[in-house]
């Protein structure tokens, strides 16, 4: 049985923020949750004008009567109303193992009090409970006013109240920063705080890290406040259910890379369609005499001396060069890429902060990158590539992963995500067998390794690739629906 997630806040009666809104965010995501009041809210549309605190000990039979039915996989804390229940909620929390997070409503945006309590008794409460969460969500002036105080590890300041072109988000574990950012929508919506807490801990229940759990509720609260909807004459409610697409993806950077959110690279020149990852130049002639047109040359690092590396490099850019139509990849080996005029490169995560992009970018050459995560496909957007990677979509033993498979289900969610802006290539672990199943997540590539170089008639498996794409290889693909998951 899963565990459902925990929230513990206020009610309010327009359902755009407190439990109804957290409870809402987890729905859309397919996890189940469950709540217990800590205040009662008077607020419309136009804004809050009341609060009536719980009594403390029926917020405390109402936790114990939670754990009756199992622990919770996350605790999500927002509105507390008054210190006897704040104390109550910090006393239960210190008792979980689970990942908890607080969003700190220290007041409603018209100025009206969220507690019983004068500021500074309220921080000096608020101190204790802080030592307890794992991750805080305050917003700029709710950050000013927390200055004071020993913050936990993980932090997620939120740059919704600032001015400014874009809206950024700083991220830290304690460890490292990192920077979030979307294109400011104009207006506001009532619930952005909540839909955000509640979806960073979704995602850590999951087991996602504080950086990928952040990608996924700025992008989520990003799609919510641009599809909001209209509940009265005031503020609209952030849309927890919103359709996520491209237009909402921030772009993810460290605070120490090199980069930042730069200009598109050049667009392919025809669809990519059945994506043959190759080991050698003999496969890349091979491969393009099979009437592939999409190819990777995949050399590892170290694997060859270096003027057999630049022979194998030269005899495949200029293979692909002879034929029209053709889209070579150079995975890694990006300088020499460089120097050949390569039609492309494909970097790895690791390779992307090593690598010289902008000289990449002058020079017109195409960028595919790998993603695994919600936090590498924000920090591949940020970079503007001509195609993304998702994989691996099944277990594969061609290469060591960090990263367990992304499954159908995950695949159709996240391409849907990336497209239109991205095409979106599919890799790891895809079989012919498998073909016609990740084609019908939405994907616009299949990139294969060992299911063509592997295979007794690698010419009639390219050819039954091509024809489970159809379309693909003429340029002729239409919009599609998804039917995985």
């Amino acid at each position: 049985m899963t565990r459902p997630l925990l929230a513990i806040g206020g009610h309010d009666p327009v359902h755009g923020a407190g439990i109804t809104a957290d409870l809402a965010t987890w729905q859309a995501m397919g996890l189940a949750g469950s709540s217990v009041v800590t205040a009662l809210t008077v607020q419309d549309s136009r804004g809050f004008s009341g609060v009536v605190p719980v009594d403390a000990s029926l917020v405390r039979a109402a936790l114990q009567a939670v754990l009756r039915d199992g622990e919770p996989a996350a605790v999500k804390i927002g509105m507390l109303g008054s210190i006897a229940v704040l104390r109550e909620v910090q006393d239960f929390v210190a008792a979980r193992a689970c990942p908890v997070v607080l969003d700190p409503v220290l007041g409603a945006s018209n100025g009206h009090a969220s507690h019983d309590a004068g500021d500074a008794a309220w921080l000096e409460a608020l101190q204790g409970l802080l030592q307890q969460v794992d991750v805080v969500t305050p917003n700029r002036p709710e950050a000013l006013r927390l200055a004071a105080l020993r913050m936990p590890q993980g932090v997620v300041l939120k740059g919704g109240h600032d001015t400014g072109e874009s809206s950024i988000d700083e991220v830290t574990d304690g460890a490292r920063r990192a920077l979030l950012s979307v294109p400011r929508l104009p207006g506001s919506a009532h619930g952005s705080g909540c839909v955000f807490a509640a979806a960073l801990a979704g995602m850590l229940a999951q087991g996602w890290s504080v950086f990928d759990a952040a990608c996924e509720a700025k992008l989520r609260v990003t799609a919510g406040l641009a599809q909001a909807r209209v509940v009265g004459p005031g503020r609209p409610n952030t849309n927890a259910s919103a359709v996520a697409g491209s237009e909402h993806l921030p772009a993810f950077r460290w605070a120490d890379d090199g980069f930042a959110t730069r200009a598109a690279f050049a667009p392919l020149s025809g669809p990519l369609g059945f994506y043959a990852v190759l080991p050698d130049a003999d496969w890349v002639e091979r491969a393009l005499a099979m009437g592939v047109r999409t190819l990777q040359l995949r050399l590892k690092a170290g694997s060859l001396p270096a003027a057999e590396l630049n022979a194998q490099l030269r005899a495949a850019v200029q293979a692909a060069r002879a034929v029209p139509g053709a889209q070579l990849f150079i995975n890694d080996h990006w300088r020499e890429a460089l120097e050949l005029g390569a039609y492309g490169v494909h970097l790895g995560q690791e390779d992307v902060a090593a690598a010289d992009l902008d000289a990449l970018q002058v020079a017109g050459l195409r960028l595919g990158v790998s993603s695994h995560t919600p936090l590498e496909m924000s920090r591949a957007h940020a970079l503007r590539p001509s195609y993304i990677a998702i994989g691996p979509v099944y277990p594969t033993t061609l290469k060591a992963m960090a990263y367990e498979p992304v499954g159908l289900q995950r695949l159709a969610a996240w391409a849907a995500r990336l497209q239109p802006t991205y095409p979106v290539v599919a890799i790891g672990g895809i079989s012919l067998a498998r073909a016609a199943d990740v084609v019908a997540c939405g994907v616009d590539s299949v990139a294969v390794v060992s299911a063509l170089t592997q295979a007794q008639d690698p010419q009639a498996v390219a050819d039954d690739f091509r024809a489970t794409i159809p379309g693909w290889a003429s340029g002729l693909r239409g919009p599609r629906r998804s039917r995985c998951g």
